[in-house]
């Protein structure tokens, strides 16, 4: 009898084990650390993971053709008021951030062509929140510069695509100074209007040219940003791509008004490669859609 009743213990072990990567949707997993990641087809990345914690709300993958900007699933992310939260290395609370965001793997070496492009689209309800710096997309950087950022730590990516002031900006941090007290310089050059985002999808594409010393973005295939410098002035170990919503220095806002307002932010398609022809589908309709 006994041993009965440990085979069956073992049993719901092994059985609770399993479900600790249960699929929640197509594809979206929780892992042994209650961390959730997805992993996507066609798409050149391996998952994408938040490797902080989140509410119920945050995340979810929702499957419907009709309203994906191509195959069955998209993303949708949701921020709302207090939504900060912290890893082993990091606490958004603790320094003036709210974010949920998803960690795109594997990371990118520091050379030839990385390009990167994704579909957004914003609800009606979509509003930038001033003197808030909202980040829908980054490319970021492993083992890259740190500085400060209104005396508060800062480890600057190279890309952000901001929403802000009513519209979407893509920012590229011109660094410079030195590796442990960089100086960080925000460039920003128009993408689109948030007006003309609500309610259809838009698709975003960057590359990083590190060989011939260039950035490129596009917007629904249209080559809207060009800048002939290099992209890069402090070679971290890699560069990885992130998505989600992220807002930096919510005080300010929260000072003068209050709770900052919910954000929610559909994606679909988030890709990678080394071409354009490798992740905007205006440019090459053949890409297979990724889901």
């Amino acid at each position: 009898m006994i041993k009965l009743l440990v085979s069956v213990i073992l049993k719901i072990l092994v059985l609770l084990l399993l479900l600790k990567k249960i699929v929640l949707a197509n594809n979206l997993l929780i892992d042994e650390n209650d961390k959730l990641f997805i992993k996507t087809s066609n798409s050149g990345f391996i998952s994408h993971k938040n490797f902080m914690s989140q509410n119920s709300y945050n995340f979810n993958y929702i499957e419907d053709n009709s309203k994906a900007r191509a195959g069955d699933y998209f993303q949708k992310f949701e921020l709302r008021d207090g939504d900060c939260f912290s890893d082993d290395n990091w606490s958004d609370c603790d320094n003036d951030r709210q974010r949920i965001e998803l960690s795109s793997e594997p990371n990118q070496t520091i050379s030839g062509k990385q390009c990167y492009g994704y579909s957004i689209k914003l609800p009606h309800s979509f509003t930038d929140i001033r003197k808030v710096s909202t980040t829908l997309g980054q490319i970021h950087q492993k083992g890259g510069p740190s500085g400060k950022a209104n005396s508060l730590p800062s480890f600057p990516p190279l890309i952000q695509i901001d929403a802000r002031k009513g519209n979407l900006y893509l920012n590229w941090h011109k660094l410079s100074g030195s590796k442990n007290d960089v100086k960080d310089e925000s460039k920003y050059y128009k993408l689109k209007s948030l007006k003309s985002m609500k309610g259809v999808w838009t698709d975003i594409s960057i590359c990083l040219d590190f060989k011939n010393e260039r950035i490129d973005a596009w917007v629904n295939g249209e080559n809207k940003v060009k800048i002939l410098e290099p992209p890069i002035f402090f070679e971290p170990k890699s560069i990885y791509f992130k998505h989600g919503i992220y807002q930096s220095f919510i005080s300010a806002y929260k000072l003068l008004k209050g709770e900052t307002p919910t954000q929610i932010v559909y994606y679909d398609e988030v890709r990678r490669g080394n071409s354009i022809e490798e992740v905007d589908s205006n440019v090459n309709p053949n890409l297979k859609f990724v889901d």
